[in-house]
């Protein structure tokens, strides 16, 4: 496993750092220098979101390399692989949510910056909608070949959207038909909702993805 991950570092080791700087950067300066709730999200956003960007860069690098298919022939668990994936996804985002975190403490305690409450919210919508997008990638990646990865990425990215989009809208139908009130507290009832879903689906990917990824034949 710890190979594997390693492997998995290394061919995207330059896009991390790049990633990691900007997801640390361009956060703290729009806490810093500028206010309101959209740009707080999008603080949130950028930190997470670039910084998860190399664990799908991965796909595109091993089905490039021809690594997916040599990995085949290694004497490695097929488990082990779709479990490295999804780590190293999990690791990244993590390193991510530690990179807002960053930012937060610095505008806060540096700056005397104090962010609004829809930075916390970006950072739950954000997690939900990063975790979608593994959701559809990893599946696709084992049934269409990482020789795709571009169109398979594109798809996860964009799909993860659209059901945040969609989540949302039937969240606010559904809540407004009952007459029930939130306040300000709305958007982060929804974010808890929506990432509580995301991580259940997250592991049923992982379960489908693992027999399937079993199944394959290279």
């Amino acid at each position: 496993m710890k190979g594997l991950l390693l492997n998995q570092y290394y061919s995207v080791q330059k896009s991390i750092w790049v990633y990691a700087l900007l997801a640390f950067v361009i956060p703290v300066v729009i806490l810093i220098f500028f206010e309101g709730s959209m740009l707080d999200r999008l603080a949130a956003f950028v930190a997470i979101g670039f910084m998860v960007s190399p664990a799908l860069e991965v796909l595109k690098h091993e089905g490039k390399s021809g690594w997916s298919k040599y990995m085949a022939t290694l004497p490695i668990s097929r488990a082990k692989v779709v479990q490295s994936h999804y780590l190293f996804f999990v690791l990244l985002l993590l390193v991510g949510v530690g990179l807002a975190g960053a930012a937060y403490f610095i505008a806060t305690h540096l700056f005397n910056q104090v962010p609004t409450d829809y930075f916390f919210v970006g950072i739950l919508s954000i997690i939900g909608i990063v975790l979608t997008s593994g959701v559809i990638t990893y599946p696709l990646t084992y049934i269409l070949g990482a020789e795709k990865s571009d169109m398979i990425l594109v798809l996860g990215m964009g799909g993860s959207i659209g059901v945040y989009l969609l989540t949302y809208t039937i969240f606010s139908m559904v809540f407004n038909e009952e007459g029930t009130y939130f306040g300000s507290d709305a958007d982060l009832f929804f974010g808890l909702l929506f990432i509580g879903i995301t991580l259940i689906v997250f592991v049923l990917s992982y379960i489908v993805s693992l027999i399937l990824y079993k199944r394959k034949e290279f």
